[in-house]
């Protein structure tokens, strides 16, 4: 009696027991009198709790390496690995609690509690893995990604861009030109209509030379984008500064020396401008160049200017004035005599001949036509004395021998009397 009191719990301790570990109290003995009759059975139970015990050895693992890996990126993800760890230790210690409950409430085979609390602790450990979050994408991917995507995004918008008809629509804009046609101007530059829009602004410095060759009339042409498919191509022309003549027809001089083949009618000419006179267009070219340093004073006066070459000057030229005034000047030495016209005129009157060929000097054109006009008067009249004295002198010898004559043929006729 004194050893079954020992072994049998009181009706105390009984009472102290809760549900749970009633309902464990029942369910371990039932499994003792399973063993007894099953002993292969739990064998293979066995074997499933080692299998088991393995699975979440790696279940931890696993969760242990990737907590580590959360806890590195993010602080919020330290939280909840740390509140995780707060779960495994509260778990850990309900189990602890369990077991000390059962060994004192159970004494049949002491075993059986152990196996029974890894089978506990292995499907509280895969109920709280599976009622775990998901894993949130780490800020350091996202951060790593945005350049991938951005560049992505540009190269996609770029493709629909060049596939569209927006990339090859193009407006041109021509000003300045007065001149050139701008259909001329659109042909020489070869822009195409199924070039793309960018190419066309990559390219613009190669379409510029090409429009400053379509005609000797452009100086320079600039050429300018605006967004999102407008280019403005501002053309600068040469101006006049002279009217080659030849054969009546007029054809315009460029400042930079180059004669236009196009004939200027009449009723285009302005109302002043100074008409070249030149045996070929390279003493334009010349004359251009000479004149390039002379005052506008000067030029603006000028009215023609024509090649009047003497025996030793083959180049000189007559330069004709507004006020009557004539210049002779080489062409060759034009920038280095001329601008002594503009002194020179002041002491002279209108209609003098400013001889610049050897030296500088003037005259006056109408009294040097008079000196002329009375030297060729008193030549004529020392001509008309000349032959006058020599009609007179051929006269007086036709006489005297008229009377020789006659007094001969006197005597003969008397000599023959006789």
């Amino acid at each position: 009696m004194t050893e079954d009191k020992k072994n049998t719990p009181t009706e105390d301790k009984i009472t102290e027991l809760s549900a749970w570990q009633k309902r464990n109290k029942e369910y371990l003995e039932k499994r003792a009198l399973e063993k007894e009759k099953e002993p292969e059975k739990d064998e293979l139970e066995e074997e499933t709790s080692t299998e088991g015990e393995d699975l979440l050895d790696q279940e931890v693992a696993s969760v242990d390496e990737e907590d580590s890996d959360e806890r590195e990126d993010t602080e919020e993800e330290e939280d909840d690995s740390a509140e995780e760890t707060d779960s495994e230790e509260n778990l850990a210690s309900e189990v602890e609690e369990s077991r000390e409950t059962e060994t004192l409430s159970t004494t049949e085979d002491p075993e059986e509690p152990a196996k029974q609390e890894r089978k506990l602790f292995l499907f509280d450990r895969l109920k709280v893995r599976k009622e775990k979050k998901e894993p949130t994408v780490a800020k350091r991917h996202i951060y790593r990604a945005i350049p991938v995507i951005g560049i992505s995004s540009m190269l996609a918008l770029a493709s629909l861009y060049f596939l569209s008809p927006l990339s090859t629509k193009k407006v041109i804009e021509f000003s300045g030109n007065k001149a050139v046609d701008q259909q001329v101007l659109y042909e020489k530059s070869r822009i195409k209509e199924e070039d793309y829009t960018l190419t066309t602004f990559l390219h613009k410095s190669v379409y510029e030379r090409n429009m400053k060759t379509a005609s000797p009339w452009i100086k320079a042409v600039h050429m300018q984008y605006q967004f999102p498919v407008t280019f403005k191509v501002q053309v600068t022309e040469h101006q006049v500064v002279a009217y080659y003549v030849t054969g009546g027809d007029h054809y315009p001089v460029l400042e930079n020396g180059e004669v236009v083949e196009t004939v200027t009618p009449a009723s285009n000419l302005p109302s002043s401008y100074i008409s070249l006179t030149f045996s070929d267009r390279e003493m334009v070219r010349q004359y251009v160049q000479q004149m390039k340093s002379i005052s506008s004073s000067i030029t603006d006066k000028i009215v023609s200017v024509d090649l009047t070459p003497s025996k030793v000057t083959k180049d000189l030229v007559t330069l004709t004035m507004k006020n009557g005034n004539k210049i002779l000047v080489p062409l060759s030495h034009i920038t280095r005599k001329l601008p002594y016209y503009k002194s020179i005129s002041k002491q002279v009157e209108d209609g003098s001949i400013i001889d610049m060929e050897a030296g500088v000097f003037s005259y006056n054109e109408q009294a040097m036509a008079e000196a002329k006009e009375k030297s060729e008067k008193e030549k004529t009249e020392k001509t008309e004395e000349t032959a006058n004295t020599e009609n007179q002198s051929e006269n007086s010898g036709e006489t005297a021998q008229g009377s020789h004559q006659d007094s001969h043929t006197e005597e003969q006729n008397h000599s023959e009397n006789q």
